[in-house]
């Protein structure tokens, strides 16, 4: 996804209002962004949807580490030139990590979607965030795609020390590595009767009372982690620079908005309306898909280098977690939300290369992401 294509988007939902109400597809998305038929109108307030333009301002970081042990054989020749061979256990640690960056950004939408885009406004490397939200009153999705680049850290140990091979290395790369994320989040609540979930989000839904709800959450993560091939790092491993995972994890969980206050509007477009929501949601998730796939290289005689080898593992069940807060204030027509957000996901795993001569053939990896973002969004709709 690039910036044209997210333009071209935003440019056909402004173009929607163009076309009479008796448009099918104007009453399509009034269908599944208006009010629902179920929730109780003595616990949410569910106002028409309109279009909202809002600018937001985060702060985010994000981190990819990963482990890799494995053999390596090792030969040198003593005093009286014989050889000496000896496979020693080596890891390697590489960690790619993001600066707490500062972003600012636009969101477009109608009624419970909406449309993202932001972008790092200083700092090095490059951090930019596109998102998609559907947020109704019992269900919610959210599609996400992260694009990190950063020089990645990494620190090489061969062998335990005062053996004769014991090597001990640290260092960064010449050249910046690539973390992805393309990420896909949907919920479920329980409750469809007095719960909104989105209530303190967006300003599409407003929470009358106190409530809460359990929870039923699946989470998509496709990722890719990769560094230059070129790399020292990717040398040790038998040329391995690129890391892909594809999980698919299922879990339960809980939300609650607290009321703190709670006005109903007394004229038209939502004139006197007063609230303010704060919202609680923590949903554990268990990663039943989990596979990731190690791409090794080889280089070619002009310097190029082109797929050696591709190795696709099946990683271990894993439990991972999403956790969200978040505050919502409404007049009028305008809304203020504050929100914090921590995702984290882990895969772990063995590949198996051709053989090589000293360099490894069988690769254990290891790997951890995690991504936290606090972010103010001030909306307006109209």
């Amino acid at each position: 996804m690039n910036r044209s294509l997210l333009a071209l988007v935003v440019a056909g939902l402004l173009a929607v209002p163009a076309h009479a109400q008796e448009s099918g597809f104007r009453a399509f998305i009034d269908r599944i962004a208006g009010p629902s038929p179920e929730l109780d109108p003595a616990a949410i307030y569910q106002p028409k949807p309109r279009f909202h333009l809002a600018l937001t301002g985060d702060v985010r970081q994000a981190a990819m580490s990963q482990e890799k042990s494995y053999q390596v054989g090792i030969g040198v020749l003593d005093d009286n030139y014989n050889l000496i061979y000896e496979e020693i256990p080596a890891r390697t640690h590489a960690v790619l990590q993001g600066d707490v960056d500062k972003a600012l950004g636009v969101q477009l939408g109608y009624g419970s979607m909406n449309l993202g885009f932001s972008q790092q406004i200083k700092g090095k490397g490059q951090d930019d965030f596109f998102s998609f939200d559907y947020l109704s009153a019992g269900s919610a999705i959210q599609v996400q795609y992260f694009n990190l680049a950063q020089p990645v850290s990494f620190h090489n140990v061969v062998g335990e020390e005062g053996h004769w091979a014991y090597e001990n290395r640290e260092g960064t790369t010449e050249n910046p590595g690539h973390l992805r994320s393309f990420i896909v989040d949907a919920f479920y609540a329980f409750n469809r009767r007095t719960f909104a979930y989105s209530a303190a989000y967006k300003g599409n839904l407003f929470q009358r009372c106190s409530a809460g709800s359990w929870m039923f959450g699946t989470k998509l993560i496709l990722g890719e982690f990769s560094i230059d091939p070129s790399e020292e790092i990717a040398l040790w491993t038998g040329q391995q620079a690129r890391q892909t995972s594809a999980q698919v994890s299922f879990g339960g969980g809980y939300s609650y908005n607290l009321v703190a206050l709670h006005r109903q509007p007394t004229g038209e477009r939502d004139k006197g309306l007063r609230n303010l929501t704060f919202n609680a949601t923590f949903l554990p998730m268990v990663t039943l898909f989990n596979q990731f796939t190690s791409t090794a290289y080889d280089q070619e005689e002009d310097g190029t280098y082109s797929v050696f080898h591709k190795s696709v593992m099946n990683g271990n069940l894993l439990v991972n977690y999403v956790a969200r807060v978040g505050m919502g204030w409404s007049r009028d027509l305008f809304t203020a939300n504050l929100s914090a957000s921590y995702d984290s996901f882990s895969y772990k795993g063995l590949s198996e290369l051709p053989h090589q001569g000293i360099i490894a053939q069988r690769v254990a990896t290891s790997g951890h992401y995690y991504r936290w973002m606090v972010a103010l969004r001030l909306g307006l709709r109209f």
